[in-house]
């Protein structure tokens, strides 16, 4: 039986402006790609998104791809504040989402303000979606989880099966879940994103229970589906990596290998082509390209586009930042970005503390 949870609460809060900078642009050597340097942007503005009363921390967990709503939560790390609360942001209002319990996030949400994501409730994932007011789980029968939705309001992600993972969608429609083919010898996948047109991505792999590395992958709308290349000189037999993002004919995500180290990756679709970036862990991508995390090695939040990094503003200088800001989220133009940065440490255990925010790109 699918278990719904109630009505939305609407919160009187506004959001406070953080800092506005100038970036700081950072010439690097970058693999040949089609936008050049000249069209980075070179002036972002960074606005903090509503803090609820009782929190002290809060980050982003997705935005859609207009950038017109964005998902984050707010924490309270003290034993006596309240616990871990999700939210969503459009046009200068937030919404309370009742969660299934608090380990419960949005991965991702569209325009129309459809979240999806998964908790845990043992000894399941439960995967679910947020859809006119309430919060529903997808079905799955053994459990799963739900990573992404495109505009038209298909999902994907994964159901668990056996002891093993198989990848799925949800068409916009109600049906589903429909699985997706894995590649022969291949035991285990699950489907991370899903462009507008309806191409998926995700990764899979050869051992049935997640141990091992893990293989990009693309399934089409012609029903066919294939391994993403690796960046020149990467050798996929020693290589592992996980898509994370897609827009138009881009995809991101993250790739280990020998020679590259561990980092962002970008591929283009169309042409069959991938990059490793100069930006570390798994990157968001724009869909002309853009892709955006923080500075490899660095504290800065960041995007590049061409040969440009372009690090962001934050809320403590350089010096003092401990953590790192990070940028989890680019709209589809590139202009708006998403994601956290530091404030501090909370108390004695110095847990790190961070604000949502959100830089506007010129």
């Amino acid at each position: 039986m699918r278990r719904t949870f109630g009505a939305r609460r609407a919160l009187a809060c506004t959001a406070a402006v953080g800092a506005v900078a100038a970036a700081t642009v950072l010439p690097v050597q970058f693999a040949a790609a089609a936008e050049t340097g000249a069209e980075a942007q070179q002036s972002c503005v960074m606005a903090t998104l509503p803090i609820p009363e009782g929190y002290q921390s809060t980050r982003v967990t997705g935005m859609s791809n207009n950038g017109s709503v964005i998902a984050y939560v707010a924490e309270s790390p003290g034993a006596d504040g309240p616990g871990p609360q999700q939210f969503l942001y459009a046009d200068g209002d937030v919404t309370e989402v009742p969660m299934l319990n608090e380990y419960a996030t949005i991965q991702d949400v569209n325009a129309a303000g459809v979240g999806v994501g998964w908790s845990f409730i043992s000894p399941d994932y439960v995967p679910f979606v947020w859809r006119d007011g309430e919060l529903s789980e997808l079905p799955s029968e053994e459990g799963g989880s739900a990573y992404a939705i495109n505009a038209k309001g298909d999902i994907v992600g994964s159901r668990d099966h056996e002891g093993s993972t198989v990848p799925v969608v949800w068409p916009a429609d109600g049906s589903g879940p429909v699985d997706l083919a894995l590649p022969a010898g291949n035991e285990w996948g699950i489907a991370t994103g899903i462009g507008n047109d309806g191409t998926i991505v995700g990764h899979v792999k050869v051992e049935r229970d997640n141990s091992g590395p893990a293989k990009p992958y693309v399934w089409r709308t012609d029903g066919t589906g294939d391994y993403l290349p690796m960046p020149a000189g990467v050798d996929p037999a020693s290589a592992s990596g996980e898509v994370t993002d897609i827009k138009g004919d881009w995809a991101s995500g993250w790739l280990s290998a020998p020679g590259v180290g561990y980092g962002g990756v970008r591929w283009n679709l169309a042409t069959g082509t991938a990059q490793v970036v100069k930006l570390g862990d798994w990157v968001a991508v724009s869909d002309k390209g853009t892709t955006a995390s923080h500075v490899r090695g660095g504290s800065s939040a960041a995007y590049q586009t061409g040969k440009t990094v372009v690090k962001l503003p934050g809320l403590l200088a350089p010096a003092e930042n401990t953590y790192r800001d990070n940028v989890v989220a680019i709209s589809s133009s590139g202009k708006l970005l998403a994601g956290d940065v530091f404030t501090g440490v909370y108390d004695a255990d110095e847990q790190p503390l961070t604000n949502a925010v959100t830089w506007t790109c010129a």
